[in-house]
C-alpha cells in the first residue's frame, strides 16, 4: 500500500518521531547530557530541536529549530532557563510529516507543556521496557499537543496577504491600545472581511480581538501597578479604559483580585489565606495571615510559621476566617459548595480548578496568579539542582539497595510505590531515582495509583534494604495507638528493622507535595542514607 492508498484508507502515515535527548538548561549550571538513544551529543545534520523557555523575557515561548540551524537560537536562549528536546523523524512519510513549517510554535497552556516536559525529563534515564515505553508515549503526547495547535488547515489557513493583515492588526493593538478600537476598524486595517477576520484572529492568537485587546490593556496596567504609585484612575485611562469602575471590574474578572489588591500583593501587603497551599505561597515569599491546622495531624511545622495563627480546616466551616480579615482566600478544588459560599461572603475567593499532581505546575499556576513567575522559576531551578546533586550522591552510596515508604495508622498500613505521582513517590523514585521495593498487597481503597494497603501478614514480603515510615494519627482512638505495629513480631522480623535501617519522618512534611516539603524530604533522605 503506497502513501496515497494509505491516506484514502484512513491509515496512519508511516512516520516516526524518535526522541534522542532532553536537557534542562539552567544559567550557571553545566547541562547534563542525556542521549537517550546512545547517539552522539549533537545532531545538526538530521535532528530537529525544540526549545521551551521557562524564564526571562521570552518565558512561555517555544521554538522549533530545523536540522543544522541550532546556532541561530543563541540570542533567544541567553540567560534563560529552558528545556532542549532533540529528536529525528524517520519512515516512509517523513518528508510530509506534521512538523509545523515555522520557527515559533504555539504551546498553550504553557503549564501543560512544562508538565509533560517534566515527566519526560524524569524518565530520561529509564532503561526497563515499561519505563522506555512510558517515555515514548509522553513524548508523542507532547508532539501531539504542539501539532494540534500549529497544524494549518487547508481551508482555514488563509492567504499570505490575510496572515500579514492579522499581524498588522496585532501590532496596531499593541501600539494603540489606549485608543478606542473596534473589530470593524481592525478588520478594515487588516483588509479582511469582518466575519472572516475574527476567525483568523482567533486562530492566530487563541482569542477574539476584543479579548486580546483587553489582555494587552490589563498587562500594561499590571506593570504600572507594580512599578508606580499612580492613582487607579490615571492607570485606568492610560491603559485604555474609559473609567475606574470599568477598569476595576475587568481587572478583577481577568486577574481574580482588584487592582488595589494586586498592587498590595506586589509590596507584600496582601492578606492571604491559602489552606494547605501555604507551602506554595511561602515559596513565593508571601506570608499567610492564618495557616492550615488539623485536629489529628497538627500544622505544617516544617514551614516555620510558628508566629502565624491557625484555624481548623477539618471543622467543615470556614466562618472563622472572617476574624482575620483576608484580602484573598485561595483554595484548591476539593471542598463543598457551602464552604466556597462561606469564603465568598468573607472576601475575594479564588479556586484553583486545574487538578494536577505535578507540584511544579501548581507552583507556576499560583505564581502566575500573584505575578511572581520569576520567583517560581528560580525556586524550581534551585530545587532541580539540589535534586540532581542528591541523586548523584545517593547513586554512589546506595549501589542498588532498595527503598520503601510506609504510612502507618492504627488500622492501615499503606505503601507508596514508584508508580505514584505525588507525595513521596515523585521525590524518592522520580527526582532521586532510588530503587523501589514493593511488598505484595492490595490496591488502596483510595484508588490512587502507586498506593497499596498491606496487612500485617503482608509485611513478610517487605524485604526492602531501607525503610522510611511516618505515622498517621487520624484513626487513633488513644495516644500512640498507631505505633503498636512496632511491637508485632512480623515487624520485628523485617530485614530493615533488624539492620537498624528504619527512618521515621515527619507526617505533614512527607504527606505534602510542595516545593519546600519536597526539598526537606531530600534533606531527610540524605541524612538517613548518605550521612548514616
Amino acid at each position: 500500500m503506497d502513501n496515497e492508498q494509505r491516506k484514502q484508507a484512513g491509515a496512519a502515515p508511516l512516520v516516526q518521531y524518535v526522541l534522542r535527548s532532553i536537557r534542562l538548561i539552567v544559567p550557571g549550571e553545566q547541562a547534563e547530557v542525556n542521549d537517550i538513544d546512545g547517539s552522539s551529543d549533537r545532531y545538526d545534520k538530521d535532528s530537529f530541536e525544540l526549545f521551551f523557555i521557562m524564564s526571562g523575557t521570552r518565558q512561555g515561548k517555544c521554538y522549533l529549530q530545523m536540522p543544522g540551524r541550532s546556532k541561530s537560537m543563541d540570542q533567544e536562549l541567553m540567560n534563560c532557563s529552558y528545556y532542549q528536546v532533540c529528536f529525528v523523524t524517520s519512515g516512509y512519510d517523513a518528508a510530509s510529516s506534521l512538523l509545523p513549517n515555522k520557527h515559533e510554535l504555539a504551546c498553550s497552556p504553557f503549564a501543560k507543556t512544562i508538565e509533560l516536559l517534566d515527566e519526560i525529563y524524569k524518565l530520561r534515564g529509564e532503561s526497563d521496557e515499561l519505563g522506555r515505553f512510558q517515555r515514548f508515549v509522553r513524548f508523542q503526547e507532547l508532539l501531539l499537543f504542539l501539532f494540534r495547535q500549529n497544524a494549518p488547515a487547508a481551508e482555514d489557513q488563509g492567504t499570505d496577504m490575510e496572515r500579514h493583515g492579522i499581524e498588522l492588526s496585532i501590532r496596531h493593538i499593541h501600539q494603540y491600545y489606549r485608543e478606542i478600537l473596534t473589530v470593524d476598524e481592525l478588520a478594515s486595517l487588516a483588509g479582511i472581511d469582518r466575519w472572516k477576520y475574527t476567525r483568523l484572529f482567533k486562530e492566530a492568537t487563541g482569542q477574539v480581538p476584543l479579548q486580546y485587546l483587553n489582555e494587552v490593556r490589563i498587562n500594561q496596567a499590571k506593570k504600572w501597578l507594580t512599578s508606580a504609585d499612580d492613582k487607579l484612575l490615571d492607570i485606568a485611562l492610560n491603559a485604555g479604559f474609559n473609567n475606574e469602575y470599568y477598569f476595576n471590574r475587568r481587572f478583577k474578572q481577568t486577574v481574580g483580585i482588584s487592582p488595589g489588591q494586586y498592587r498590595r500583593s506586589r509590596k507584600g501587603q496582601l492578606r492571604v489565606v491559602a489552606p494547605y497551599l501555604e507551602d506554595f505561597i511561602v515559596a513565593l515569599d508571601i506570608q499567610p495571615i492564618a495557616q492550615y491546622c488539623h485536629a489529628k495531624w497538627g500544622k505544617q511545622d516544617y514551614l516555620g510559621l510558628n508566629h502565624i495563627p491557625t484555624f481548623d480546616e477539618n471543622s467543615g466551616s470556614f466562618e472563622a476566617l472572617s476574624s482575620y480579615k483576608p484580602d484573598l482566600i485561595l483554595l484548591m478544588d476539593r471542598y463543598e459548595q457551602q464552604q466556597y459560599s462561606q469564603c465568598r461572603r468573607i472576601s475575594n475567593t479564588c479556586i484553583l480548578r486545574e487538578q494536577t499532581n505535578n507540584w511544579r505546575t501548581l507552583l507556576r499556576t499560583v505564581a502566575d496568579y500573584f505575578g511572581r513567575m520569576e520567583l517560581a522559576d528560580a525556586a524550581i531551578a534551585k530545587y532541580d539542582i539540589k535534586a540532581r546533586s542528591a541523586s548523584h550522591t545517593l547513586h554512589q552510596v546506595m549501589k542498588g539497595e532498595t527503598v520503601a515508604f510506609l504510612r502507618i495508622s492504627a488500622d492501615h498500613i499503606i505503601q507508596y510505590t514508584e508508580e505514584g505521582q505525588c507525595f513521596v513517590s515523585s521525590v524518592l523514585y522520580g527526582d532521586l531515582g532510588l530503587r523501589s521495593h514493593s511488598a505484595i498487597g492490595v490496591t488502596s481503597k483510595a484508588n490512587q495509583p502507586g498506593m497499596f494497603t498491606l496487612s500485617v501478614e503482608d509485611l513478610r514480603t517487605l524485604t526492602a534494604d531501607h525503610l522510611f515510615i511516618t505515622f498517621d494519627k487520624w484513626h487513633s482512638q488513644e495516644e500512640g495507638k498507631e505505633r503498636e505495629l512496632l511491637e508485632q513480631p512480623e515487624w520485628l522480623a523485617l530485614p530493615a528493622v533488624q539492620n537498624n535501617r528504619v527512618y521515621e519522618v515527619d507526617f505533614l512534611t512527607w504527606m505534602n507535595n510542595g516545593i519546600i516539603s519536597n526539598s526537606k524530604k531530600i534533606d531527610d533522605i540524605l541524612r538517613s542514607l548518605a550521612l548514616a
